[in-house]
């Protein structure tokens, strides 16, 4: 008994000199956060109805879903230099990203207009790539209008022309055009992309009468610019 009390007194005198002295076993190293996926990061920078304000509805869009679906990525596009063009008519990527996303955004005031935002993110240097090679080019090379194919239909581009671009983003192109599918009714189209660093927001207005007005866009672009920037 006298051991054992004597035992139990050194221990308790250890404890009592040594509070803070005494190395203390090593904590588990903290895990690194998370970091976000490009499809995630994408979904944090998507325009929103919220974003617009009151009479403006948006929707999730698959660009390659339904039977109906021209193409379903750009590369079943075929035809010429100007088959990105046709790519964004149908809210198809530029090149090669690493995660896009497409939403449809609709507003009362312009019935029958709907408009499509297309996010793409890429690999460093891929960005500039798309928009100063194969968007650039198409732009150039395509004012007389031209004709793309997929899957055995047809699709002709005419009249196409350029337009004024905006002061947003990086860098940013502006065209318009009427699209006649193959055996079908011509629709005007009127597309805005801009770059942001590494990402690229196309914006296409499709149909309707008012679509002829450069404004129907802007609240659009704006929106989604200052999410960018």
């Amino acid at each position: 008994m006298k051991r054992t009390a004597a035992a139990v007194s050194l221990l308790t005198a250890a404890a009592l000199t040594c509070p803070t002295g005494c190395s203390a076993p090593p904590r588990a190293a903290a895990s690194p956060a998370r970091q976000q996926t490009p499809a995630e990061r994408l979904s944090t920078l998507m325009v929103t109805a919220a974003d617009l304000g009151t009479g403006y509805s948006v929707r999730p869009f698959d660009p390659a879903g339904g039977k109906s679906a021209f193409a379903r990525s750009p590369w079943e596009i075929t035809g010429s230099v100007c088959t990105p063009l046709a790519a964004m008519t149908h809210q198809l990527p530029l090149g090669r990203p690493l995660a896009a996303l497409s939403r449809v955004v609709t507003t009362g005031q312009a019935p029958g207009t709907r408009i499509y935002v297309t996010l793409a993110t890429y690999a460093e240097g891929g960005a500039v790539t798309a928009m100063d090679g194969l968007l650039a080019d198409a732009v150039q090379s395509c004012s007389l209008g031209f004709t793309v194919q997929a899957h055995g239909k047809s699709e002709r581009y005419y009249p196409f022309e350029p337009e004024e671009t905006p002061a947003a983003g990086d860098e940013a192109l502006a065209h318009r055009g009427l699209v006649t599918p193959q055996g079908g009714t011509p629709r005007p189209v009127r597309t805005t992309v801009v770059r942001h660093g590494d990402v690229i927001a196309v914006c296409t207005a499709v149909g309707g009468a008012r679509i002829a007005r450069p404004a129907l866009l802007t609240p659009v672009l704006a929106a989604q610019d200052a999410k960018l920037g």
